[in-house]
C-alpha cells in the first residue's frame, strides 16, 4: 500500500513523523512525505522519499503575514497568539493545498498520515475521498488552532464543498497518557520514539567521565536572542564544573564566539543520541526535546519561549520531573542554582524515570502498522 505524509517545513514537526514512515516501509509499504521546496533535503536526510509541493515557505511568510503579504502583529492575549499561529498554518496549506492535490491524483495513495498543523493533507484526502490519519507530537492542540485555520481557509473550504476543516478518521497520539490533558478525542495511544536527525556517534558519549554532563539546546526553531541565551547559559554550567554539550545551529555557535574548554561538542547533535549520556537536560520546552528527554530518563530545565512551550515546562514541574526559569535568570544566579538542585537530588530523575517507564509500555509504531493498514484497505 502507499501511505503519504504531510508537514509543515518545521524540523520537530517532521521528526516526530519518522518513527512512523520508517515502520510503514519496514513493513513493505510505500511511503511518501510532502512538503515545500527547501524542506525536501530534511526529509532526505531522514532516509525518507520526499515530493516538492510548493514553491519554499518560511515560517516570516507562513505566520508572519497575511496573504497580501501585509505583517500580521504580535498579540499579547494568549488566544489570539493561537489564532495568529492557527491562521499562519492555514496560509501554508493553502500554498501548498494545489500541488499536494496533484501529488494525490498522480502518486494515488491510500492514506495520508498528516501532522496536526498541517492543514492542506485533511483537505487533499477530503477532495479525493481518501482515509487520513492525525498524528499528534504531544499535547492535544488547543481547539482555538482549528478554528482560526477553518476561518483562513475559507476560500479553499467552499471551493472543495466542505463545511469545515475535516475529521481525521484516526488519531495516534505519542504523548505519555498521565501528562495528556483531559477531555481530549478519543485517540490510539502509540510511542513516542525519539528521533533527532542522524550521526556519527562519538565514542566519549557513554565513556566513564568525572563530571556531570549537561545537554543545552535550544531547538530548531530559535529566537533572534538565542546566541544570548547560550552563552550565559555556557558561562553559568562551565562556573558549576559540569561538561557542557551544545546543540545549536553552526551559525548561532559562530555568534558565542570562544567557548570555554568545558564545552565538549558544539553544532547540531541529534539528542536521541546524546541524551543517554548526559546528566541534565537544558532547553525550550518543545514536544521533542521534551520528550526526548523523558525517554532518557533525565531531569529537565526548561527555559519556555514562544508558542506551547510553557505549557511543557509546568507540565515537567508538576510531574516532579524539573524545573523551569525565565530567560531573565540566566543573568543571575538561579539557573546556577537550579541545575545545581537538579543535579544533586535523585528524585527529578526518579520522576523521570517513571515517565519513562510509561512511554515503553505504549505500543511501538510498529505495532500500528495493521491498524494503518486496514484503515487504507477498508477505503480501497
Amino acid at each position: 500500500m502507499r501511505f503519504l505524509l504531510t508537514t509543515a517545513p518545521m524540523h520537530g514537526h517532521l521528526m516526530q513523523l519518522v518513527p512512523t514512515a520508517w515502520a510503514l516501509r519496514a513493513a513493505g509499504h510505500e511511503v511518501l512525505v510532502a512538503a515545500p521546496a527547501g524542506f525536501d533535503p530534511a526529509v532526505a536526510a531522514a532516509g525518507l522519499p520526499a515530493a516538492v509541493v510548493s514553491p519554499a515557505v518560511s515560517m516570516e511568510q507562513m505566520i508572519g503575514r497575511d496573504r497580501d503579504g501585509v505583517p500580521v502583529p504580535w498579540p499579547a492575549d494568549p488566544a489570539a497568539k493561537i489564532a495568529r499561529s492557527g491562521r499562519g498554518f492555514a496560509r501554508l496549506a493553502a500554498r501548498t493545498l494545489p500541488g499536494l492535490r496533484a501529488l494525490v491524483r498522480s502518486w494515488r495513495p491510500d492514506l495520508l498520515v498528516c501532522e496536526p498543523t498541517e492543514y492542506a493533507g485533511p483537505l487533499a484526502a477530503a477532495a479525493a475521498r481518501l482515509p487520513w490519519v492525525e498524528q499528534w507530537w504531544g499535547l492535544a492542540l488547543d481547539p482555538g488552532y482549528r478554528r482560526a485555520a477553518a476561518e483562513e481557509l475559507a476560500p479553499e473550504l467552499d471551493l472543495l464543498g466542505l463545511p469545515g476543516l475535516p475529521t481525521p478518521d484516526l488519531v495516534l497520539d505519542v504523548f505519555p497518557p498521565s501528562l495528556q490533558a483531559e477531555g481530549v478525542p478519543p485517540r490510539r495511544l502509540m510511542r513516542h520514539v525519539p528521533y533527532n536527525g542522524s550521526a556519527v556517534l562519538p565514542a566519549w558519549v557513554h565513556e566513564p567521565r568525572d563530571r556531570p554532563r549537561v545537554s543545552v539546546t535550544f531547538g530548531s526553531v530559535m529566537p533572534a536572542f538565542a546566541a544570548r541565551l547560550l552563552a550565559r547559559a555556557v558561562t553559568a554550567l562551565d562556573r558549576l564544573g559540569a561538561e557542557i554539550l551544545l546543540a545549536a545551529a553552526p551559525e548561532v555557535v559562530r555568534e558565542l564566539g570562544e567557548l570555554p574548554r568545558s564545552v565538549r561538542s558544539a553544532g547540531w547533535l541529534p539528542l536521541s543520541a546524546v541524551l543517554p549520556g548526559c546528566d541534565l537536560s537544558v532547553h525550550h520546552g518543545g514536544p521533542g526535546s521534551t520528550l526526548a528527554s523523558f525517554a532518557a530518563r533525565l531531569p529537565q530545565l526548561i527555559v519556555p519561549g514562544a508558542s506551547d512551550t510553557p505549557a511543557y515546562a509546568r507540565l515537567v514541574r508538576e510531574r516532579g520531573a524539573g524545573l523551569s526559569c525565565t530567560p531573565d535568570d540566566l543573568e543571575c544566579d538561579a539557573f546556577a542554582a537550579s541545575c545545581r538542585a537538579l543535579l544533586r537530588d535523585d528524585s527529578p530523575r526518579r520522576a523521570a524515570a517513571a515517565v519513562a517507564a510509561e512511554m515503553s509500555a505504549m505500543p511501538a509504531p510498529s505495532e500500528l502498522v495493521p491498524t494503518l493498514t486496514a484503515l487504507a484497505g477498508a477505503a480501497r
